[in-house]
């Protein structure tokens, strides 16, 4: 079995009919009345008519019925000789795929994100020898414009394709208030849905900081702790997802607080950018995991004394690439040679702008170089 999960309105659907293909007559969404009295009066009900071990059969949302992995389970191994499944959900399936291992050993799991530049080229994604021939291979890449639409329209296919301002917008409150009033509902037993749309809009200003959950509390007249709980709800419904910080080997640095972004990254405002880089190499370091096994992990490196580069790309929790976001002239700071230093790996600063791709001629001989951010996207999953 695979199991597919992303974010509401991510696609995961339209994806999975397209690519797989998957015949109408093997697509079962669970939500449908029809496809829950079937199997009660027959549990093989999808296993009608000509079959092929090379067949996809899709069972839609059916994380949302009691005792799912169970039912699972034991169409599974009665079946797993004569199809393959495709398990497709939203957050919820993220979330309850990690409780109990009844299923363990018989599916493989991986993701669906936003759009992003990796999705515009024919190739398929690959792992990398090292930091080093991933920075090599995007010094060579194309740009690609269409980094200016993801941009101003987000990552989500609707509002993306649609192409306008005001479209995103309409689509967004409304996708916001869906995940917020039944994902978030279902999945938790959270009241105060007015203090998290306020914690929500209290994250914005913040976005490429350290979060504090007791600053928040103070401002939203909550614990510190009802604040954490809130943020980790708001990131199993992929509303929101954290980067850590690192500090191994490294002295005074943060230890304990995260940053926080939006997966739909059009949400950030004027930190939009750095949001963005964000979303592309959380998505890659997950895909990498997805696709072949490897640890990788996004974090970030800042000291008590605001030196700091925005993020840090961590393989078996060993640093493998520091990347710093540049809305404008990627300029070079003397913390980004400290860090490079002292971890010994190669920095990028990436640039919104077009026409950097270049190394940065530097006496210390760190690994340091400019690039425009459509050139990373271009070798990112």
């Amino acid at each position: 079995m695979l199991f597919l999960s992303g974010p509401r309105q991510v696609g995961k659907t339209t994806l999975v009919k397209a690519a797989m293909p998957i015949e109408p007559r093997l697509y079962f969404n669970w939500d449908s009345a029809q496809v829950r009295s079937a199997y009660r009066k027959d549990p093989a009900f999808f296993f009608k008519g000509e079959h092929h071990p090379e067949d996809w059969i899709c069972f839609d949302e059916i994380h949302k019925r009691p005792h799912w992995k169970d039912i699972l389970k034991g169409i599974y191994d009665q079946y797993r000789d004569d199809c393959r499944f495709i398990i497709t959900g939203s957050a919820l399936l993220e979330t309850f795929k990690k409780s109990g291992d009844s299923l363990v050993g018989r599916y493989f799991n991986t993701h669906l994100f936003p759009i992003n530049i990796g999705d515009f080229r024919k190739a398929d994604f690959k792992l990398y020898a090292s930091a080093n021939d991933l920075v090599q291979e995007a010094l060579e890449a194309p740009g690609n414009p269409v980094i200016n639409s993801l941009l101003e329209f987000g990552g989500f296919p609707e509002p993306f394709y649609k192409g306008t301002a005001e479209f995103w917008k309409r689509w967004s409150n409304q996708h916001r208030e869906l995940i917020i009033s039944q994902d978030l509902r279902d999945l938790t037993r959270i009241q105060d849905l007015d203090k998290i749309e306020a914690l929500l809009e209290m994250l914005v200003p913040g976005i490429g900081s350290p979060v504090s959950n007791a600053a928040l509390g103070q401002d939203l007249e909550a614990a510190h702790s009802t604040v954490k709980n809130w943020l980790l709800q708001l990131e199993k419904v992929q509303l929101i997802f954290p980067v850590p910080p690192y500090s191994k080997k490294l002295r005074n640095v943060f230890k304990k607080e995260k940053k926080w972004f939006f997966t739909d990254w059009r949400f950030a405002g004027d930190n939009r950018f750095e949001n963005y880089i964000a979303s592309l190499l959380n998505r890659a370091v997950v895909l990498w995991r997805d696709r072949f096994g490897e640890n990788f992990d996004l974090n970030f490196v800042r000291t008590h004394e605001a030196k700091e580069v925005d993020f840090l790309i961590t393989l078996d929790g060993k640093p493998y690439l520091l990347i710093e976001a540049k809305k404008g002239k990627p300029d070079i700071l003397p913390a980004y040679y400290q860090f490079a230093q002292k971890l010994k790996v190669p920095c990028l600063v990436v640039t919104q702008l077009e026409g950097y791709a270049r190394p940065v001629k530097n006496p210390d001989l760190v690994p340091m170089f400019q690039l425009s951010a459509s050139k990373l996207g271009h070798v990112l999953p």
